[in-house]
């Protein structure tokens, strides 16, 4: 899960971000896969924290927001949680890490200073090794095809209210094939 600083920097990820940065340590965490109100709940508030700055701020407001956070007389570390392209463009790669949608913090399997806002998009923001598999993703709805199934097998007779409700379930599937067949297949329990 998230550190309360985010993720650690190496002595020269310090450095060079402090190089780059007017002395200060920006860190950046690209979250494309999580919420506001996920997040607020497990990245604690300081003043030098900005959680989806893109919320609050315009386009003009979100290129120059390097740029005020450099000329702040803030000295502690700045950590932004992001998805926008304009800021991550900012940000040295040594300084970026993504949450992936595991919740695991990895490093940006790109640079992204000045980066192509094509390869931030591709790398950062829509990279499927940051992604959930698919099949894990697709377990709700096969899980719930898997248990009318079993119920329809476990089931002889049913009351009017429950067959009712089974038949309610069955008619939510989209994919026609599976849909019909199910309801084929729910014709054989007795209705009392």
């Amino acid at each position: 899960m998230i550190q309360e600083n985010l993720f650690d920097l190496t002595s020269e990820q310090v450095s060079l971000s402090k190089m780059m940065y007017n002395d200060k340590v920006i860190k950046c965490l690209v979250a494309p896969y999580h919420t506001y109100s996920q997040l607020k709940k497990v990245i604690k508030y300081t003043n030098t924290t900005y959680l989806f700055p893109e919320r609050d701020l315009n386009i003009s407001q979100l290129r120059s927001l390097m740029t005020m956070l450099v000329a702040s007389p803030y000295q502690e570390e700045i950590r932004i949680i992001t998805t926008n392209q304009n800021v991550i463009m900012d940000m040295i790669d040594d300084c970026v890490r993504v949450l992936t949608e595991g919740d695991e913090v990895v490093p940006s399997p790109c640079k992204t200073f000045m980066a192509n806002i094509h390869s931030i998009r591709h790398y950062l923001l829509e990279n499927e090794d940051h992604q959930i598999s698919k099949s894990d993703k697709n377990n709700n709805g096969t899980d719930e095809i898997n248990n009318i199934i079993s119920i329809i097998n476990k089931s002889t007779t049913m009351s009017k209210s429950s067959y009712k409700n089974l038949i309610s379930r069955i008619q939510l599937i989209g994919e026609n094939i599976i849909r019909l067949r199910l309801l084929d297949m729910a014709q054989e329990i007795n209705v009392k």
